[in-house]
């Protein structure tokens, strides 16, 4: 396998930026994921390491291989690369049994013989399709599909995985499971892999680590749990998951100390370091989960009296949508509330600050 590293690279479009001076690696047998909405860069991110389109500069290795290099003119065809890539559409043939479509990406790299049946028995094999070789792709289930698309991807044993949104062609229950499979066969093959998709929920389960992307341009870098209990930004904190975003005006104590006031004239107190956030107004973001339900009116740090707006079920949790002033906040609790107010606390540690924009 093989280390990615992605030097200044920017993409152009006449006047419109796809990619604005984008920079990152991926370690050796790591599950790096491309997270973030449509338009944001990702795919044109994947494309470029693919080959399939041409940068408009920067530069992309892999391992001791220069790919990609636009001061010096240097671009390395796609066939040329080793490298699998899976797109949303699975694009198998259809007159071809399972084995014949994996048999043709080995007969275009000339790879023929012993060699070729032991690499489709064994592929096949991995990802749990060895009884379907001889079926073809329209008697197969859209996650059969799926597993056969990956195993002609892997077939010829690319350096490094390219997958675009794998898995959104899948229903819900199908994709979790799916999900859960891709997951352990990366890890049992230990293949670098790069994985673009919208989905949230994928790249948490998912990745070793996120890089979410907002408008071209890198908007935070980290662990599933970084990305997801720090957020860098609004933006991150709202795409990623759910955060409840609320205006108010930040005060900073000489001691670090910060107090948040709302609209309403409540003041919030938080214990979060926030030295990229100076005094003025902000916007603070806070999980659903965090917020604590006191089932009855009161007083304390943190403690705000809301009136419940509506209700949802979830199954093993509950959705509530209170009323704080003019703010509506989302609250997830495990608990049965049938009062039409309740007193809600916004924990210290739980909440961000950001700048308003």
């Amino acid at each position: 396998m093989a280390s990615v590293a992605v030097s200044n690279l920017s993409r152009h479009f006449g006047p419109v930026v796809a990619l604005d001076d984008v920079s990152f690696t991926v370690g050796d047998g790591e599950f790096l994921t491309l997270l973030g909405p449509s338009g944001c860069g990702k795919s044109t991110t994947l494309s470029a390491l693919a080959g399939l389109d041409r940068p408009t500069s920067g530069v992309i290795r892999i391992g001791d291989r220069v790919l990609f290099d636009g001061a010096a003119g240097v671009f390395v065809d796609a066939q040329f690369r080793n490298l699998g890539m899976m797109f949303q559409s699975y694009a198998l043939w259809p007159h071809m049994t399972v084995a014949e479509n994996l048999d043709f990406t080995l007969e275009l790299r000339r790879i023929r013989g012993l060699e070729a049946k032991q690499r489709i028995e064994e592929t096949l094999t991995l990802v749990d399709m060895e009884a379907y070789a001889a079926r073809y792709p329209g008697e197969l289930s859209g996650g059969q599909q799926q597993r056969v698309a990956l195993a002609r991807t892997l077939v010829y044993r690319p350096e490094i995985l390219l997958l675009d949104e794998p898995l959104s062609n899948l229903d819900a229950k199908l994709r979790d499971r799916a999900r859960i499979w891709l997951g352990e066969l990366q890890k049992r093959t230990g293949v670098t892999t790069v994985y673009v998709t919208h989905d949230q929920t994928e790249a948490l389960a998912l990745s070793d680590r996120i890089i979410v992307m907002n408008q071209g341009r890198i908007a935070q870098v980290g662990t599933p749990k970084e990305i997801y209990d720090a957020p860098t930004d609004v933006f991150v904190a709202d795409f990623v998951g759910a955060s409840n975003l609320i205006k108010a005006d930040l005060t900073i104590a000489t001691d670090g100390t910060a107090q948040a006031r709302l609209p309403t004239g409540d003041l919030l107190q938080l214990r979060t370091s926030l030295p990229r956030t100076p005094a003025g107004p902000v916007m603070l973001a806070i999980r659903p989960e965090k917020i604590v339900i006191d089932g009855s009116s009161g007083t304390g740090e943190n403690r705000l009296n809301a009136e419940i707006v509506s209700r949802s079920y979830l199954g093993a949790r509950n959705l509530l949508v209170v009323r704080i002033g003019d703010q509506r906040v989302r609250v997830e609790t495990s608990e049965h509330i049938q009062t039409p107010s309740v007193s809600v606390r916004l924990p210290a540690d739980a909440i961000g600050a950001y700048p308003a924009t």
